[in-house]
């Protein structure tokens, strides 16, 4: 490893690999993390307007929730079709 004019280690900064590592992220797809945060956030948006007998709010939190949900799908299958293409 390289050792840069502090002495930390790999503080010189590969140009070469930042590339790769972002070719590499560009093939993976897109992240189904956020669709399964959207979906976190809808069920929390629903328990609040559930506990306060807010059923608009309820609705709103429901229709996050879905979306999460359905987005989180859509993400899973574009991933594995970019795997399945690569083989």
């Amino acid at each position: 490893m390289d050792e840069s004019a502090d002495g930390l280690h790999g503080a010189g900064g590969d140009e070469e690999s930042a590339g790769a590592t972002l070719d590499t992220r560009k093939a993976e797809g897109p992240d189904p993390v956020i669709g399964a945060g959207l979906a976190l956030f809808g069920i929390f948006v629903m328990g609040l307007g559930g506990a306060r007998d807010l059923h608009y709010v309820f609705n709103a939190g429901m229709f996050v929730a879905v979306g999460g949900a359905v987005t989180f799908v859509l993400f899973v299958a574009l991933t594995a079709m970019k795997e399945r293409t690569k083989r």
